[in-house]
């Protein structure tokens, strides 16, 4: 008896363990650190190929647009004024937003 409370103890702290380890694979967008304070980087799986990247002023207004054709970009920040911007990275359903602050 004390072996099959010993195995329903382990197999049901192995499924709490991979429930709260799960990984959503290929799907996700990466911030890359920079040393650059006016660069805004980042890393995308291939799911996000082909998708667009916005950035966004506070007003709403699209400073630009552009096609992801690699798996890395970097956005200089250096030719805009200070403010908070919103990087939004966007492909069919999928939405990933990002905020850069440049003083």
């Amino acid at each position: 008896m004390k072996i099959i409370g010993a195995i329903t103890i382990c197999l049901s702290l192995f499924t709490a363990s991979v429930a709260v380890f799960a990984v959503d694979s290929g799907h996700s967008v990466q911030v890359l650190s920079t040393k650059e304070k006016n660069l805004f980087g980042f890393k995308a799986d291939k799911v996000w190929m082909r998708a667009q990247v916005e950035i966004l002023a506070v007003n709403g207004d699209c400073i630009m647009c552009q096609t992801l054709t690699k798996h890395k970009m970097m956005i200089n920040f250096r030719d805009v004024r200070p403010g908070t911007y919103t990087i939004r990275v966007s492909k069919g359903e999928r939405t990933e937003e990002f905020q850069f602050t440049k003083n």
